[in-house]
């Protein structure tokens, strides 16, 4: 049984035995009543790494399922929502969770302050608890084994769809781009025309007033580009779903799964990271947060940044810092040049 302080009132969560997909229920007495699903699931990042623990208000999955009795219940207002824990992150910092997401009541009313914050302890306590178990990975095996097939299925579709979409803005950039040079090559054309015999007809052709031959060689450049760079985006999502979808795929057992590291460094831009240590993480969640705490302040005096990585071997910790580190650049790229 695990005590939970909460602005309403002290909490007492009883677990019960893990079932057949790795899940937990969590029986809660006191200040509020009703159950807490929790179970292993995948990271919010990486769909074929499952180092993160959903909690759900209710007997079921959030992910999978409707909202579902007996809620958790604060004066006799019933709840629902989740949140997810991330465990590549320290516990205290904003990455490190998830959530809570939709505390509302079964009417769709959001939860007053008070009960917001108390689910929210609630839901934290009850899946840091379910990381702090002694058989965390097999119920992370379990959970993997049962949510795959669902997350293929999703993964299908969406590479599908970017396959479609990355497609498609390629045949609008040409487009855009062979419309782009009929016009020019047609205004051109024009203005010799203008210039060998000159005709109120051919000036006002060669105005640049809207959808005109000047004004369309000017902004289909750009549409093109900007189809462009909407292909290339897709072509990188595409890259990221096929990469879970091939992770998912390959069989995992518990005796093979990644290790958390710690990786310290200092970022220099890009993909270029100047990486000083790397060091196996302890498996326990409040020990290995507690560690990365005081690392950080290490790091931070040192101007330098630690991160929490899930890999086979130190080497492979490295080499996925540094992709982490690139796709970040690139996402941060996008954004800041997003039209």
């Amino acid at each position: 049984m695990i005590t939970i302080a909460t602005p309403s009132g002290t909490v007492r969560a009883v677990a019960s035995e893990a079932d057949t997909t790795g899940s937990v229920l969590y029986t809660l007495t006191g200040a509020a009543r009703g159950t807490v699903h929790v179970t292993a699931t995948h990271s919010p990042a990486r769909w074929d790494q499952f180092d993160a623990v959903r909690a759900s208000l209710g007997s079921a999955s959030a992910v999978r399922a409707l909202p579902a009795e007996p809620l958790v219940r604060i004066r006799g207002r019933a709840y629902q929502g989740s949140t997810v824990r991330v465990l590549a992150h320290c516990a205290d910092v904003p990455w490190g969770w998830q959530g809570p997401v939709s505390l509302v009541d079964t009417d769709g009313r959001p939860a007053p302050e008070q009960a917001a914050r108390t689910l929210t302890s609630i839901l934290r306590a009850c899946a840091a608890d379910y990381a702090a178990r002694s058989d965390f990975a097999r119920l992370q095996h379990t959970a993997r084994c049962h949510g795959t097939p669902q997350l293929l299925r999703w993964l299908d579709a969406m590479i599908s769809y970017a396959e479609r979409a990355q497609d498609r803005y390629r045949q609008d950039a040409e487009a855009h781009r062979i419309q782009a040079t009929r016009s020019l090559a047609a205004w051109w054309t024009l203005a010799r025309w203008f210039t060998d015999r000159p005709h109120p007809v051919l000036a006002l052709l060669l105005l640049p007033h809207r959808e005109s031959l000047a004004h369309r060689a000017e902004y289909l450049p750009q549409w093109a580009a900007i189809s462009a760079r909407a292909a290339d985006a897709e072509a990188r999502r595409l890259a990221h779903f096929r990469s879970e979808y091939e992770g998912l795929a390959r069989p995992a057992g518990p005796e093979k799964r990644d290790r958390p590291y710690f990786v310290v460094g200092q970022w220099q831009g890009g993909d270029d990271v100047d990486i000083w240590h790397v060091e196996e993480a302890p498996a326990d969640p409040e020990e290995r947060a507690d560690l990365c705490e005081e690392y950080r302040e290490d790091a931070d005096n040192a101007f330098g940044s630690i991160e929490i990585v899930y890999a086979a071997s130190p080497e492979a910790a490295a080499d996925k810092a540094r992709q982490e580190a690139r796709e970040t650049s690139e996402r941060i790229h996008r954004e800041v040049t997003r039209p």
